[in-house]
């Protein structure tokens, strides 16, 4: 349980990373666990302090300064072996989508921009648009669609 913690602490805080955006929390249609783990909730040393993290039953809070909520702009699923965090960006932008195999590896969709074009060649249809500013917009995608990128395009997310 501490690896699934240690998962969704990093999913956090590397949320402001840049890596391909979701139109909805992943996978669509599969049902969210509705609260942390009781082993996982508590107070937990981070970058000098000793609760800077802290994890309740609803809530994750970092330093006091970010606070992310279950069922709002955190949202966490088992999906095809796999934690998924789908962590919601500001300003409409989507949803960030991390996830962690069986080993506890943390992995994201992690596209150059001029590889966006293999998301099309991956489901056979046109899923990458972008805005007038020439920034991809967060994908429409299906549950099948998403199990297809899942197990061919997430990448390892060094930790630093």
């Amino acid at each position: 349980m501490n690896k699934l913690l240690v998962f969704i602490f990093s999913s956090v805080l590397l949320a402001s990373c840049h890596s391909v955006n979701y139109a909805d929390p992943q996978p669509v249609f599969w049902p969210s666990v509705p609260s942390f783990p009781k082993q996982l909730q508590g107070s937990y040393p981070l970058m000098g302090m000793p609760d800077g993290l802290v994890v309740g039953k609803q809530t994750i809070t970092i330093k006091e300064d970010r606070a992310y909520t279950l069922g709002e702009d955190l949202i966490l699923k088992r999906y095809q072996g796999y934690w998924i965090v789908s962590i919601k960006k500001e300003e409409n932008q989507g949803w960030e989508v991390y996830a962690a195999d069986k080993n506890n590896g943390i992995k994201k969709t992690a596209l150059r921009k001029n590889e966006m074009f293999k998301l099309n060649e991956l489901l056979g249809r046109e899923v990458v648009f972008y805005n007038s500013e020439d920034e991809a917009l967060p994908l429409k995608i299906k549950r099948r669609e998403f199990k297809k990128i899942l197990k061919a395009h997430f990448e390892g997310v060094e930790i630093k």
